[in-house]
């Protein structure tokens, strides 16, 4: 699996597949590997990433994608920006807002986590009075 680009422009006339779906659950994989890489305890998700077009998705999984995005927040940060855990019931409608929340939340996760590893300091990086007195 790699990281795949997140679609954050979507219009309310769009609809949300399984490609798209996919894509979602293939970047909540790829964001809790890349925390727990930089020694983040993340939880163990269970993650779909072979829909086809034939595909049925339940309420179940869309939760289940929510749950999995929010348990990588909770071990994580919270980063600024970051859209609420929806649940999911019958009649609740999933629309363009819900899917960019979803994507950019996941985009969100990666960023901080990407600064937080740039923010690291390694043994020995740290290096002060080489130039002169340290007062």
């Amino acid at each position: 699996m790699a990281w795949i680009a997140p679609k954050l422009n979507w219009l309310p006339t769009d609809s949300i597949n399984a490609v798209d779906f996919n894509r979602i659950e293939n970047n909540t994989a790829e964001v809790a590997a890349y925390l727990n890489s930089i020694q983040y305890v993340m939880p163990a998700l269970t993650t779909v990433t072979n829909r086809t077009q034939t595909s049925v998705d339940y309420l179940s999984s869309i939760n289940r994608i929510e749950q999995n995005i929010d348990a990588i927040r909770a071990a994580f940060l919270t980063p600024p920006g970051y859209g609420p855990k929806e649940t999911w019931i019958p009649n609740k409608k999933f629309d363009n807002e819900d899917a960019i929340r979803l994507e950019q939340n996941l985009q969100l996760l990666l960023d901080w986590g990407v600064l937080v590893f740039e923010s690291f300091r390694y043994c020995g990086a740290a290096i002060c009075g080489e130039q002169g007195v340290i007062y």
